[in-house]
C-alpha cells in the first residue's frame, strides 16, 4: 500500500466526497434496515442520500484546521477511505464518517484513520471527542472501546435522526 493523506477541500473533492459518503452511507443504511423497519425516507429528506450530501457536506468538511480537518486516504491514487473531525462545542469535536471501502478493509486502515482523527483532535485542542456509529458496525463499536471510547446518550449535536437514537450508539473519550 502506498498510502496517500490528503486534506477534502470544498469545492474542489465535492464530487469525490459525495461518492464516497453516498456509498458509506448506503453501506450504514443497508445494515441498519435489515435489523430495524426503517426506510431511507426516515433517515434522509426526501429519501435520496446523494440529494442529502451537498447541503451537508461544508459542515462534515469543516472550515479546516485548527478546529476541523477531514482526511482522504489514496492508495496509489485511488481513493480508499476518509474520515474528519469537527467542532460540536468549546473544547469538544466529533470524529464523522469514518470509512474505508470494501477493497482496503482488512489492512488495519481503519484504526490508522481513527488513531489519526484522535490525534488531529488532540493537536487542535479538544478535551473530548464524541462519535456515533451504527449498532451493526460490530468491528467500529469494538475498536472505539479498545481505544477508550464509552458508551453515552446521544448528544445534542448528533445528526442522527431522533427515530434512530434508541437503537443506535454513542460514545465520548477524554483526550487529555
Amino acid at each position: 500500500m502506498s498510502l496517500n493523506w490528503r486534506q477534502a477541500r470544498l469545492p474542489d473533492d465535492a464530487a469525490l466526497l459525495i461518492d464516497l459518503n453516498a456509498e458509506y452511507l448506503q453501506f450504514v443504511f443497508d445494515g441498519v434496515a435489515a435489523r430495524f423497519p426503517v426506510t431511507l425516507a426516515d433517515i434522509f429528506p426526501g429519501g435520496d442520500i446523494r440529494a442529502y450530501l451537498p447541503q451537508s457536506l461544508p459542515k462534515i468538511v469543516g472550515n479546516g484546521p485548527p478546529e476541523s480537518l477531514f482526511h482522504i486516504v489514496e492508495d496509489a491514487g485511488v481513493p480508499i477511505g476518509m474520515g474528519g473531525v469537527r467542532p460540536v462545542r468549546p473544547g469538544i469535536c466529533e470524529m464523522k464518517r469514518v470509512y474505508v471501502r470494501e477493497a482496503a478493509r482488512g489492512r488495519g486502515l481503519g484504526r490508522q484513520l481513527v488513531d489519526r482523527l484522535i490525534a488531529d483532535a488532540r493537536s487542535f485542542g479538544y478535551q473530548q471527542m464524541f462519535l456515533d456509529t451504527a449498532p451493526t458496525l460490530t468491528a467500529a463499536i469494538a475498536l472505539y472501546e479498545t481505544l477508550g471510547f464509552a458508551r453515552i446518550p446521544a448528544y445534542p449535536e448528533v445528526e442522527v435522526p431522533a427515530i434512530m437514537h434508541p437503537h443506535w450508539i454513542f460514545m465520548s473519550k477524554a483526550l487529555k
